[in-house]
């Protein structure tokens, strides 16, 4: 009898092996983020093609918006699951001083993309600070962005907005270099390849914005607070892979280049080579590890405590940043 079981047992148990050599994979989760162009989108682009994510048994899509109130509300509604957008517009938007109110905001930044890699391009006749004045410059959104470090950098050179020029909302940095090129601004604040695109158009770069104002949180990952707190473990393994995949952008020159070629075309080898200098030499390139530059969001509520025209002073940088799924997630990393 027990010889009997013994045989009876081994059998089921050389089925269950050829059953499960026969299954497919376990499936991945499915998320998508929604993102803005351009090359700062790099650690996206490796987590994607290198398969970080996968590793973390995540099926990541990324698409791509013009729009920051689009990208808000499609967050908001489940569309997307994560973002990577200008911090910025995560403390406009909970302050509800967006360009549109959005019911029950509560998006926060979980890590950081890039410390602001901006550069202030104008048109080809506007070669000083001094030349736009009586004119229009270009922005994302008038009270939120990277239209608020222009309007400082503005500031700095003595010139005021709404006396000295007017600013254009006009949304992303496609959207911006094109008002540019038809006329309707002179200047802007460009990423790449934006910046390279306008360059290669003979548009002038008058500066680095955070050479001239010091530290700042650019672009973040964004998620719903309610969302992340219900799938943490998905929060926690997306952030992982992106961890992993900026360590990999900084550590492989050459493999990070081959991404920016797959990804941005109608650039020259040398171009995409001083993109990625850029990106991981330059004070307002890629947060290493991902991190969240705390000193440049105190920056970022600097400014809009100086310009945003709100009554209201900003002091508490938890109400945009939850540090607490890093912390997490790096902890054994």
């Amino acid at each position: 009898m027990d010889h009997q079981i013994t045989s009876r047992l081994m059998r089921l148990a050389a089925m269950g092996f050829v059953l499960s050599l026969a299954a497919p994979a376990c499936a991945q989760t499915k998320l998508t983020i929604v993102t803005f162009a351009g090359a700062t989108n790099l650690p996206v682009w490796t987590a994607i093609d290198k398969g970080f994510f996968a590793k973390e048994g995540l099926d990541v899509t990324q698409e791509i918006t013009r729009s920051s109130v689009a990208q808000a509300q499609g967050l908001m509604s489940g569309k997307y699951q994560f973002g990577s957008s200008a911090l910025d517009n995560v403390v406009a938007n909970t302050e509800g001083t967006g360009d549109v109110k959005i019911d029950g905001f509560d998006l926060v930044g979980i890590t950081g993309v890039h410390s602001g890699m901006n550069r202030v391009v104008t048109r080809p006749e506007i070669k000083t600070y001094g030349d736009i004045k009586g004119k229009a410059i270009a922005v994302d959104a008038l009270n939120a962005g990277y239209g608020l470090v222009l309007i400082r950098i503005l500031a700095l050179n003595g010139l005021k907005l709404n006396q000295d020029y007017t600013a254009l909302p006009v949304g992303s940095g496609p959207n911006r270099l094109k008002a540019m090129e038809d006329g309707k601004a002179v200047a802007a604040a460009l990423s790449a390849p934006d910046d390279t695109e306008a360059k290669q158009m003979g548009f002038n770069i008058l500066g680095d914005t955070t050479e001239i104002i010091g530290a700042y949180q650019g672009s973040a990952i964004v998620v719903r607070s309610a969302y992340a707190k219900a799938h943490e473990p998905e929060v926690l393994a997306f952030i992982r892979a992106i961890v992993a995949a900026t360590d990999s952008v900084f550590a492989d020159k050459e493999g990070a280049i081959a991404e920016l070629k797959q990804h941005i075309k109608g650039m020259s080898d040398a171009e995409l080579d001083a993109i990625y200098t850029q990106m991981v030499a330059s004070k307002g390139g890629l947060n290493r590890r991902a991190q969240m530059n705390m000193d440049g969001v105190k920056m970022l509520l600097t400014l809009r405590n100086d310009l945003a025209n709100s009554s209201k002073t900003l002091t508490d940088p938890s109400k945009y940043v939850d540090l607490s799924y890093y912390q997490k997630a790096v902890g054994g990393l």
